[in-house]
């Protein structure tokens, strides 16, 4: 019997869509179409659990698989189907650990990164949604403490701490995701392997990992332990350091950034408690800087120790820089800017007195918008929670 299931109809899930309001529908009741819109709770009858959602897709038959961490550094699958309806579940048997941010999704199969228990070095799991499980498909001995996996459709990126020689790496593989085709790495110059530990098993602080490839493919750019500091790194297409924003120590640094192309970037960046968002700003991939220089506007209701999720989303023909984050009241803020500009097209609140922090958040086949947030049962246990925002309620927002 499956301890894992939808909760349905209960007081708890009444508050929750009552709390958010459905957030997402302006319509009558009998137009209500729940493979369009829906809010889906995922409760567990093992009620010491608690789930830290990492990342989400799609799945060729319209479903969704989401990819969790429990308990600390544990793993987690779920399938559903297109309406959010549990399908099946799946523990990762306990030598797989540390899962990190991000599905991979090729030949329409998905992947993603996680960890030896007692090795340290970095498995590429391949899911199998027939056998409701997933199996090893690749495993890197030289890769150890993999922190963030990045799969731009022409490259795969593994983002790594070496322990040993106290340096950031990064690893491109082939196409077949079997081979390392080159790396590179920069020194941190200290020892920083109890922030990795706390980071991997959810007992401290959760750094923002974060690993893109510009459009034009020249730099890669990503975040990571340099120079005593955490920073943003460019480097070039041979892996080679380019480039540095650094932070202000451990306790300033970029969260997140959307390169959009010719150095021009969304980001979101902290300084200690607070958080700040410019959609729209240029960056020197050569340059020796701080990110404190970067400008920014504050946005002091935001959760500075929350992700910030910013991607590219597509409404009614037009492009749309957003950003999905979570307040100090533990509400989601969905934010809509005009690409390659820094105004502000539309915002979007979703809960109220039930706790949620954002996760992962992409575009659905129908042109919707599915958002994967921790939500807080009872104010003791943390769930996995999918909130589905149809195409129709996107381009109400932006009318």
């Amino acid at each position: 019997m499956k301890k894992f299931k939808i909760v349905r109809f209960s007081a708890f899930q009444l508050l929750f869509a009552l709390a958010i309001g459905l957030g997402l529908t302006a319509c009558k009741k009998e137009e209500y179409k729940p493979e369009e819109s829906f809010i889906k709770v995922y409760n567990d009858s093992n009620g010491n659990r608690n789930y830290f959602p990492l990342s989400i897709q799609q799945t060729s038959d319209k479903g969704f698989l989401m990819l969790s961490a429990y308990n600390g550094w544990n793993i987690h699958l779920i399938k559903t189907d297109i309406a959010g309806d549990l399908l099946w579940e799946y523990d990762l048997p306990s030598k797989y650990v540390n899962a990190v941010p991000n599905l991979i999704q090729r030949n329409g199969s998905l992947y993603f990164v996680c960890m030896d228990e007692v090795g340290l070095f970095t498995y590429i799991m391949k899911v199998d949604e027939n056998g409701k499980s997933a199996q090893e498909f690749q495993q890197f001995q030289q890769i150890k403490y993999p922190l963030y996996v990045f799969d731009n459709q022409n490259a795969v990126y593994i983002q790594n701490y070496e322990r040993s020689s106290y340096k950031t790496g990064i690893h491109e593989l082939n196409d077949a995701m079997d081979q390392v085709l080159q790396s590179g790495s920069v020194d941190i110059n200290t020892d920083v392997e109890d922030k990795i530990v706390d980071h991997i098993n959810y007992t401290g602080r959760r750094f923002p990992f974060f690993v893109h490839v510009t459009p034009e493919k020249d730099y890669i750019v990503m975040s990571g332990f340099n120079n005593y500091s955490f920073s943003t790194l460019f480097m070039d297409a041979n892996l080679d350091f380019s480039g540095v924003y650094n932070g202000s120590g451990y306790d300033g640094g970029l969260n997140a950034i959307l390169p959009l192309g010719a150095n021009q970037y969304a980001l979101a960046r902290f300084s200690f408690s607070n958080l700040y968002f410019n959609p729209n700003t240029t960056l020197n991939p050569t340059a020796v800087d701080i990110t404190e220089s970067i400008p920014a506007q504050g946005k002091a209701e935001l959760d500075a120790n929350s992700p910030v999720l910013i991607k590219n989303i597509r409404i009614k023909e037009t492009d749309y820089v957003a950003y999905l984050a979570t307040t100090k009241s533990n509400q989601l803020l969905l934010s809509l800017y005009a690409k390659g500009s820094t105004e502000l097209v539309a915002s979007k609140y979703f809960g109220q007195s039930v706790p949620l922090k954002a996760c992962d958040f992409l575009m659905t086949d129908d042109g919707g918008l599915i958002l994967l947030s921790r939500v807080t049962v009872m104010s003791s246990f943390n769930r996995c929670a999918t909130i589905k925002v149809k195409r129709e309620e996107l381009e109400t927002l932006v009318d």
